[in-house]
């Protein structure tokens, strides 16, 4: 690498007393072309070993690569659904309890059998006017509409 920028020194040292040297007219113009074309294909030489190189990474084929980004990107898709669950859950808490805004949030366990992904334990966290309506009753609703334990607790 150490040759590489030595090279690239010299031939930007030669291109710039080219520069210097070459008269003001149309020779002068074209050597200056011609020097920054060298200065070009000498700085983006490197690019195709580094590609090769890139491709070689050693215990990694395509495939591979495949799999981990679907991988990852059901990962994504997964954590996006359980935050709209959850935002989807507390909104309609508050609708339905008459309950304002951010003053109820949800914490919710899920359990995954057999490629189903689905709620086991929600957790309420009352706070604000919240604190005073009866959590047996929101409790209960939400067992009964999801078909998990429920509890809450007071913030």
């Amino acid at each position: 690498m150490n040759a590489y920028f030595l090279s690239l020194l010299g031939a930007a040292l030669l291109a710039a007393l080219i520069g210097m040297l070459s008269p003001d007219g149309g020779l002068g113009k074209t050597l200056r072309l011609l020097t920054s074309l060298v200065l070009v294909c000498i700085i983006v030489a490197p690019i195709p070993g580094l590609i090769t190189k890139w491709n070689e990474i050693p215990g990694q084929t395509e495939n591979e690569y495949q799999f981990d980004f679907s991988e990852q990107s059901q990962t994504a898709l997964d954590s996006a659904a359980r935050s709209y669950f959850a935002r989807a859950l507390t909104a309609h808490l508050e609708e339905t309890f008459d309950i304002p805004q951010g003053e109820i949030r949800c914490i919710i366990s899920w359990s995954e059998l057999e490629n189903e992904t689905k709620p086991q334990h929600i957790t309420l966290i009352l706070s604000g006017s919240a604190k005073w309506k009866n959590p047996k009753t929101i409790q209960s609703y939400v067992s009964e509409l999801l078909g998990c334990s429920c509890d809450s607790a007071i913030d």
